[in-house]
């Protein structure tokens, strides 16, 4: 009974990890469309290293930038309106300027104002 118990716990465990891993993966066509198009809105990115890209002019409307690295990421003029980016990491070179972030859920969870140029307000 208790080795039964013990194969149950780790197969619950297992299966547990693998979905919270699975529910931050990224889709690498998402990011294969990104990096061709300068765009994917509404894509999921999630989890993605888009550390120090430069995404000027990027639209990523609704796209789905969850637990996302984008230390160094450069988003001057880029539509993130709507976009997901809580849970991501940025630093103080990341560029947001001009950025669109009307409806932008932001890295700590907070929603952006309607209207939200350069800086989530």
């Amino acid at each position: 009974m208790r080795r039964l118990l013990i194969a149950t716990l780790i197969i619950v465990t297992g299966f547990f990890l693998y979905t919270v891993h699975a529910a931050h993966a990224f889709d690498p066509e998402s990011l294969n469309k990104l990096h061709a198009t300068n765009g994917c809105p509404g894509c999921d990115l999630s989890g993605a290293n888009l550390a120090g890209i430069d995404l000027y002019g990027a639209n990523l409307m609704g796209a789905n930038l969850t637990d996302a690295n984008l230390a160094g990421t450069t988003f001057s003029d880029a539509d993130l309106t709507g976009a997901n980016l809580n849970g991501a990491t940025i630093n103080k070179k990341t560029n947001f300027s001009g950025a669109k972030l009307s409806n932008t859920i932001w890295i700590d969870g907070k929603t952006c104002r309607s209207g939200s140029m350069g800086r989530c307000r």
